[in-house]
This record gives C-alpha cells, structure tokens and sequence, in this order.
C-alpha cells in the first residue's frame, strides 16, 4: 500500500499530477512573458518567411533542401531570443552557432 502512495507523491512531484500541471503559454511574436519571440525593432519579414504561419511549419524542410543554412539564420535572428524559444517549447534541437556570439552579445557563455 505504500507504493502507491510514494508514486503519486513522485509524479504530483514532477508535474503529472492536478497540483504540477501548469498552463505555458507557447512563445508569440510581440508576446510577454519568458517565451516571447523578440525581433529587433525595424526588421524587416523577408519574402521567404511570409506568410508567418506557414513558415513556422515550413522552415525545417527549407533547411533541410540546402535553401539555407543556420549560420545564415543567425544574421537576422538571435537564437536565444527567437529560434530556441520555440524549439524548447516543442522539444526540438536547439540551435546552437558558436558564430552567435559574435552578433548577440548574451549568447555567449
């Protein structure tokens, strides 16, 4: 009878339990909060990224088909404040360019 009770204490613990459960709110473009997706001010959409909704579904089969790499991402975008907002809320690889650092100053460790 004791099992039981020490494994709803474990999964209560690590979240799957009523008392874990939390609604995070997936990142946004000019959304609030820590999964907000921030663009620097000015930045213009290119052509390829429009319609928005279709290149958040989209891009991986660009980058796949060689149409561009992730080192040219990063001129626009800074991964920690874009890319891998979204990459962590759906459990995809980060991106990770050392070259990053050179552009976004809070990319560096």
């Amino acid at each position: 009878m004791k099992m039981p009770i020490f494994c709803l204490a474990v999964m209560v613990g690590l979240g799957f339990g009523p008392l874990g459960c939390q609604d995070i709110p997936k990142p946004e473009l000019k959304g609030k909060g820590p999964l907000a997706i921030v663009i620097p001010r000015g930045t213009s959409t290119p052509e390829t990224h429009a319609p928005l909704d279709s290149w958040r579904t989209n891009h991986k089969e660009a980058l796949n088909r060689g149409d561009f790499s992730q080192k040219e991402c990063i001129l626009c975008h800074n991964p920690n404040t874009g890319c891998n907002r979204c990459h962590q809320y759906i459990g995809a690889r980060e991106v990770q360019i050392p070259e990053a650092s050179l552009y976004y100053a809070e990319t560096k460790k």
